[in-house]
């Protein structure tokens, strides 16, 4: 068994002009959600920086937005993309957000296994439409419910390089076996979603749907997740 050392200098900015705060004594919670926010992080670490045992380069952006649509809606809308920019052992790779509870988690892959794409580069979006009663409220025995539509679709395509990838630099740790990790193709990992929000006003329902790898071993091709939270 080897453990690694990492230690490192992190860089983050982040710019969203006209955003405001609610300021309280030890945090503070954001008013509005329709500004851009974009976001950039670097991390870098030479090996033997306070005892490093590898180095690390390692650079993400991200750009959140929410897109009003009158009576018709929004739509949040998150891009993510990262690169590493040299060799690294495994668990220091850019590992997909994989989501294995039940729950409904933002930026994460709901029907996605723990490691199961490696990757030193990556691009994902994750795009969640509320319909704001679009079509419940033309229904008059529902409309008195008050729920909401959700419609979610997320993705992401990555790709492993060679110095990263065990099967062409020996020099690096191979992947666990028990984590049957493997690098994707030129096709992207999906999932689709649909579901209902404001049950009771407290309970949202998705229902969501893998989209590609669908004939991998030991994945679940759909599946249902819940979340609570109040709406007002």
């Amino acid at each position: 068994h080897v453990e690694d050392s990492q230690a490192y200098l992190k860089l983050d900015l982040r710019y969203a002009p006209g955003e405001k705060f609610i300021q309280g004594r030890t945090n503070r919670a954001p008013l509005n959600l329709d500004s851009w926010v974009f976001q950039l992080s670097h991390e870098i670490g030479p090996s033997g920086f306070a005892g490093s045992d590898f180095a690390i380069n390692r650079t993400e952006v991200s750009v959140r937005k929410r897109l009003w649509f009158s009576a018709f809606g929004y739509t949040d809308i998150m891009l993510k993309g990262g690169m590493i920019w040299n060799t690294v052992p495994f668990p220091a790779l850019l590992w997909p957000n994989a989501n294995l509870s039940y729950t409904i988690q933002p930026e994460s892959f709901s029907l996605m296994n723990a490691m199961e794409f490696a990757n030193d580069r990556y691009l994902s979006w994750d795009f969640t439409y509320f319909g704001n009663g679009i079509l419940f409220n033309r229904i008059p025995g529902i409309r008195k419910l008050k729920m909401r539509e959700v419609v979610t679709f997320n993705g992401l395509m990555g790709g492993l390089s060679r110095r990263n990838n065990p099967a062409y630099n020996p020099s690096i740790y191979s992947f666990p076996e028990a984590a049957e990790a493997s690098v994707m193709k030129s096709t992207p990992y999906m999932e689709i979603g649909c579901g209902l929000d404001n049950i009771l006003t407290f309970l949202r329902i998705d229902y969501v749907w893998r989209l590609t790898y669908r004939d991998k071993p030991g994945i679940d091709r759909s599946g249902l997740r819940v979340s609570l939270h109040f709406s007002f």
